[in-house]
């Protein structure tokens, strides 16, 4: 017999949430001489602006696995309220150690193929020398320190995070809003009389986690 399915029953409701995001600021701003414009190839106000182009990009980055949630700073990853938590003393590739990230993120129905595991190198390089077994050859860590894989998820270190600390998720819910786009703007007259160049990066933008269960935390990692 061929199972029958009413379609009926497979209907549902879909329900939303609000995710809300405000705006918050994040600028840099770097003076150049006159005598140094005319004397620089390739052109050194070019350089200043990728330079800080790349302060920004940092700083976003920054807030999204750290961000405070006060003084301006949007709410990052590590203090988003109902992430999962792994105790970091003597981490172990056990069910309550590398493992747990994996079973927290499952518990909350979010563990997806993408998700990869983010620590900063000395914690990448301590579980490169740890073994998952005793006494055999099968690191925790396995690759190098920038690229690697940790219980068949991809992990890459980073020194945004803070130290001895992290974090394992699905990081394609982080939903960072944009207001516009980054804007570099040029002020000839900076300090006219000394002729200096004052040059201005600024963004507007915030952090947002749709789904906090999405990730798991272990700080102080030993």
């Amino acid at each position: 017999p061929i199972a029958k399915y009413d379609a009926g029953s497979l209907q549902g409701n879909a329900t939303f949430g609000q995710l809300a995001l405000s705006p918050k600021h994040v600028g840099a701003y770097q003076e150049v001489s006159r005598q140094l414009l005319m004397q620089s190839d390739p052109s050194v106000d070019m350089l200043v602006m990728n330079d800080l182009a790349k302060v920004l990009a940092i700083a976003i980055d920054l807030a999204a696995f750290e961000g405070s949630g006060a003084s301006g700073q949007p709410t990052g990853i590590s203090n988003t309220a109902g992430i999962g938590s792994v105790t970091g003393t003597s981490l172990a590739y056990s069910a309550t150690g590398i493992l747990k990230f994996q079973s927290d993120v499952a518990g909350a129905n979010a563990l997806a193929e993408n998700c990869a595991y983010v620590t900063t190198p000395s914690v990448a390089a301590l579980l490169a020398a740890r073994a998952r077994f005793t006494n055999t050859d099968s690191p925790i860590w396995t690759g190098n320190l920038l690229d690697g894989q940790v219980a068949g998820f991809r992990a890459a270190s980073t020194l945004q995070l803070t130290a001895a600390s992290m974090i394992f998720g699905d990081f394609s819910q982080v939903v960072i809003g944009d207001w516009g786009s980054l804007e570099i703007a040029l002020n000839p007259y900076a300090n006219f009389q000394a002729a200096i160049t004052g040059i201005r990066a600024i963004q507007t933008v915030d952090v947002g986690i749709r789904i906090a269960g999405a990730f798991s935390r272990s700080t102080s990692i030993t």
